[in-house]
Order: C-alpha cells, then structure tokens, then sequence
C-alpha cells in the first residue's frame, strides 16, 4: 500500500476518534454521568481499526514516500490531530474519574484550618536553642 493512502486512512480514522471523543467529552458534561453504552461500544468497535492502522504505519519505509506527494502534510496533520485526542482523552479521563469518585471525596477538603491560622499551629517556642546553649555552658 502507498504512503498517502495509510497516511490519509490514518488521518480519517483519528478524525473519527475525535469526533467520538469529543460526543463523549460533551456527554460527561452535560449528562454527568457514565457515557452511553452507544459510545463505548462504538470506542470498542474502533480498537481494532486503530491496531491495523498502527501495523500499517510500521511498514511503512522512507524509500516508499515521494518528495513531491502531501504525504508530509499528512503525517503532520495526523500528528496535530493525535494531540487533540491525548488531550481529550486526558480531559476526558479527568471528567470520569471524578464523575464516578463517592460524594463524600468529592467535597472533601484537605485543609480545614485557614491559611491565617497556619503560623500560630506552627510556631516555634522562642529562644528553645538558646535555652539549650545556656544551660550547656553553666554545667562546664
């Protein structure tokens, strides 16, 4: 198979898992809850078809690639487009996970006491190092 044809294949199904990303994304916002059995089941059924676009790239030579076709232009948009779906996916991932934590680690706070009230917990007594050297050289 030629490089622009893999390339171009790869670069439609990324924009596919977008897409889907990105129903899924809005899903978890507005919904608040668990996506769709539609959309993972959808998520599933594209596994297979990234796995054989993967084994497609991998085969893929320098010497196969023409200097005068857009298959830079390809790689570079396909490259653009797997940025958007890590971050995606990572927002994604984020929205789930608190999406699905118990309501009570949800609010909880890990800090009760006010950043105000902080220097008095952790003061130190004053002069306890003096103390200390005082009394040592009174003992000589």
């Amino acid at each position: 198979m030629e490089p622009v044809r893999v390339l171009s294949n790869h670069l439609s199904l990324c924009d596919s898992v977008h897409k889907l990303l990105l129903e899924e994304n809005t899903w978890l916002k507005v919904q608040k809850s668990v996506p769709s059995k539609d959309i993972l089941d959808r998520k599933q059924d594209l596994l297979p078809r990234l796995e054989e676009s993967l084994v497609a790239l991998k085969k893929l030579k320098p010497e196969f690639f023409s200097p005068f076709d857009n298959s830079k232009k390809l790689v570079n948009d396909s490259h653009s487009k797997l940025l958007q779906i890590f971050y995606l996916d990572k927002e994604n991932e984020e929205l789930l996970i608190k999406i699905t934590e118990p309501t009570d680690r949800q609010n909880f706070q890990r800090f009760t006491t006010p950043p105000t009230q902080i220097n008095q917990i952790h003061r130190m007594p004053e002069n306890s190092e003096g103390e200390n050297e005082t009394s040592g050289s009174d003992e000589s």
